[in-house]
């Protein structure tokens, strides 16, 4: 059964509080990824309940074009790409890494954690895959939703979610105001 998106559904969208929804805006050489795995960390530390998938940022031990994924509940962290070797000419990001991803935002979403993290809206989710489906079940079920989307892609992310949803600058000030924003209003 596909899941509604906000986009395809009127009835959905009536329903959703678009604060709620939430895409930190970045462009090429901005550390978006420390802001949301710190952002995600901080709320844990404060006794939220948050779940889903971030991207960790490269590290000194990070091998080049290695993409690794943290589940924020489990804390397990699981490679991206498949390591191909030298010379590989083939697609190297690894089905089953993003299969075993998407299960841990379908956990998130099933236990009702307080925020819902998904680390990209990209293009893989513009063209129809990804974490297409893991979003818009987050939220059908009503829960707060943070991700991040590239510039360049505004568009697709607009268009996914009806025009619904808040932009936001990659800034931790600016993030924990909408999280200070999206409480009161949940409460």
């Amino acid at each position: 059964m596909p899941v509604a998106h906000p986009a395809a559904d009127p009835d959905l969208a009536a329903r959703i509080n678009a604060f709620d929804l939430a895409a930190l805006v970045y462009d090429d050489g901005i550390a978006i990824d420390r802001l949301m795995v710190d952002f995600a960390h901080t709320l844990t530390q404060a006794g939220r309940r948050v779940g889903g998938i971030a991207q960790l940022p490269p590290g000194p031990a990070t091998e080049p074009g290695q993409v690794d994924l943290i589940d924020l509940m489990s804390g397990e962290i699981r490679p991206l790409k498949q390591r191909l070797g030298p010379g590989a000419a083939s697609c190297t990001l690894d089905g089953g890494a993003l299969a075993a991803a998407s299960t841990g935002i379908r956990r998130a979403v099933a236990a009702r954690v307080d925020l819902v993290v998904i680390s990209k809206f990209s293009k893989q989710e513009i063209a129809g895959g990804g974490f297409r489906a893991e979003f818009a079940a987050a939220v059908e079920a009503g829960l707060p939703v943070l991700t991040s989307v590239k510039r360049s892609q505004i568009g697709g992310w607009l268009a996914f979610t009806g025009g619904l949803g808040t932009l936001l600058d990659g800034r931790m000030d600016i993030l924990a105001d909408w999280w200070a924003e999206t409480r009161r209003r949940r409460a």
